[in-house]
């Protein structure tokens, strides 16, 4: 018994001066790192009191030290991060930035095709990735976009402008050509899931080259001109012509956003009126290839032909009313001794949109028709769209649920064709 007492505070004994000296050494650390912080302050003074340094010279060595310190931390002082319609890091002299914007879609399709069969599926929509800023000046901006949807990647922007002038920006890169109202409204901004058939059969979409454009009298009169390779995105130039797009919107209420549906709930009328012209001489057949719009198609561009483009459109906002409408215009004379004539097609839309609930439940519905003549008369039929849609909107534009339903007409000698289509989509944009 005697014996298992000894044992059994000997085993105790050890268990203290264990603890004993766990405790000390977490106190050595706590202590030193807190006596870390005056520590050069106490050598300072014992160097000021022994007399080796002087008063002056002490001060001075503690400053030096206090700067050195704050050196460490000085980069952080200068760098933000934040959000503003996109998560950002920007120095603040702001010279330069970097903002980061996801955008994506996801959509549900119901298809009735007369003489094919129905189809139902899932699908990505869209899925986006853009990044922009400014380098160096905070007016020498910079963006890019990428396309993620389909299962492959793709570039669809890429640009420097210099936007030191309001009244003169020049701009080089890849990015929209500056034509029609509808496509130059992102896919993320629409009030109904897609584009009309209208902006299908005649945008221009995007292509490479040079653009100067701007803000005139007191902001109500916008411009853009452009030079551009004439061969669609990330595409070289396949010859020594080019495509020359110039576009102009007047509005007399102030400015007037490429977005949809009225949002803003404008107290008072916005209004924009644009009218934009576009020349592609010499376009060899399938020379705009990717996200450069129809005419790229052989059986619209047979053999090598000048290309003539014209379109107006109108814009109307109220407080819970939206109205928005173009018309297109296209000439196609071909270049070389064949059977094809000279042909001209047209097209327009008419699109308009009510909140029920201000902001958040909006009724929308558009028509749209189509007189795509061809030089070689194939795929000319003349189409016709009708589509009505609900939107709820949880986030404005940037979170949204979308139902429509679409009925199109294609026209022919031999008989019409209907069909018709129910989609749903939820945007999620930040």
């Amino acid at each position: 018994m005697y014996n298992a007492d000894l044992r059994e505070d000997s085993e105790m004994k050890r268990k203290r001066i264990l603890v004993s000296v766990l405790v000390g050494m977490l106190m050595i650390v706590l202590s030193s790192t807190i006596a870390r912080a005056d520590q050069t302050d106490k050598l300072i003074e014992i160097l000021k009191e022994k007399g080796t340094i002087t008063d002056e010279e002490a001060k001075s060595l503690e400053k030096e030290v206090k700067g050195e310190e704050a050196s460490d931390d000085e980069w952080t002082k200068k760098i933000e991060v934040g959000y503003e319609k996109g998560a950002y890091i920007k120095t603040t002299d702001d010279r330069f930035s970097v903002k980061l914007n996801v955008r994506t879609q996801g959509a549900f399709s119901y298809k009735v095709q007369e003489d094919e069969s129905n189809t139902t599926t899932f699908r990505v929509r869209r899925a986006r990735v853009l990044l922009g800023g400014n380098v160096y000046y905070p007016w020498m901006k910079y963006g890019t976009q990428i396309t993620l949807e389909g299962g492959s990647t793709a570039l669809r922007d890429a640009f420097i402008e210099a936007a030191y002038f309001d009244y003169a920006k020049p701009k080089i890169g890849q990015y929209k050509v500056p034509f029609d109202r509808e496509f130059l409204t992102s896919a993320f901004s629409l009030q109904l899931i897609d584009r009309s058939i209208a902006s299908s059969a005649f945008s221009l979409q995007r292509d490479i080259g040079i653009q100067l454009s701007g803000k005139l009298f007191q902001d109500q009169l916008e411009y853009g001109v452009g030079m551009f390779n004439g061969s669609g995105a990330n595409q070289n130039n396949v010859n020594q012509k080019f495509m020359y797009v110039g576009r102009a919107v007047y509005t007399p209420f102030g400015s007037y956003p490429y977005s949809q549906a009225a949002l803003d709930t404008p107290a008072t009328p916005k209004l924009a009126m644009g009218v934009a012209g576009a020349y592609l001489p010499g376009l060899k057949p399938g020379e705009r290839k990717t996200l450069a719009g129809p005419l790229g198609n052989t059986n619209i561009v047979p053999v090598k032909s000048d290309v003539y483009q014209l379109t107006a459109d109108v814009a109307f906002k109220y407080q819970d009313f939206s109205f928005e409408g173009g018309y297109h215009f296209r000439n196609i004379d071909p270049k070389a001794p064949t059977p094809f004539g000279e042909e001209s097609a047209q097209g327009f839309y008419l699109q308009g949109g009510y909140f029920v609930i201000p902001k958040k439940f909006e009724l929308a519905a558009r028509y749209a028709w189509v007189d795509p003549d061809d030089p070689n008369q194939t795929d000319d039929n003349k189409e016709q769209e009708c589509t009505g849609g609900l939107s709820y909107y949880m986030y404005g534009h940037n979170l949204k649920l979308q139902t429509n339903y679409s009925y199109f007409r294609n026209q022919s000698q031999t008989g019409d064709r209907d069909d018709h289509q129910v989609q749903a989509l939820m945007t999620l944009a930040f």
